[in-house]
């Protein structure tokens, strides 16, 4: 196992967009019209960061972590009904809580970006890499979920029974 921080960190960001990329594909498939397109769209645009991803950790000789991949694999798996809306019955509160969960993934994959754009002259694997197109790109699906995330906020939030104090 490999103790290199900048290895242990990619290894890591590798398994959130393995996570990520399932659960965008999966509201791809469930949803239709607009919202699945939208869907649609950003599961390419994930999974191009994601083989980007895994382009620079083959670049940079770290192993990648099959462990660590499975682990998210089997979480995605393990939360669908969530991700759904039918552990509640609710799809709307589904779609709000996948929404809400891509865009705290991509802020952390924003957040890696960044940080790899501090160490970029440090480290000449990574000097090839348009990181600021990336950061670029990932600060775009933030706002785009956010946006829809917080449009229907109130259809997912809010039921017409009265919530007791």
């Amino acid at each position: 196992m490999t103790k290199d921080p900048l290895h242990v960190y990619l290894n890591d960001h590798l398994a959130g967009a393995t996570a990520g990329l399932d659960l965008v594909k999966a509201a791809a498939e469930r949803h239709d019209g607009d919202m699945g397109d939208f869907f649609a769209q950003l599961a390419d645009e994930i999974g191009a960061d994601y083989n980007t991803l895994s382009s620079l950790i083959a670049q940079l000789n770290a192993k990648a972590s099959g462990a660590k991949e499975a682990i998210a694999k089997l979480g995605s798996e393990v939360t669908e009904g969530k991700f759904s809306g039918e552990s509640i019955g609710h799809p709307t509160f589904g779609t709000f809580i996948t929404l809400e969960t891509l865009s705290i993934g991509v802020e952390g994959k924003l957040c890696m970006w960044k940080a790899l754009r501090c160490i970029q002259d440090d480290v000449v694997d990574l000097s090839g890499a348009d990181i600021d197109g990336l950061i670029e790109r990932a600060q775009s699906q933030r706002d785009r979920i956010e946006g829809k995330r917080l449009e229907i906020a109130g259809g997912a939030l809010v039921t017409s029974s009265p919530v007791n104090a």
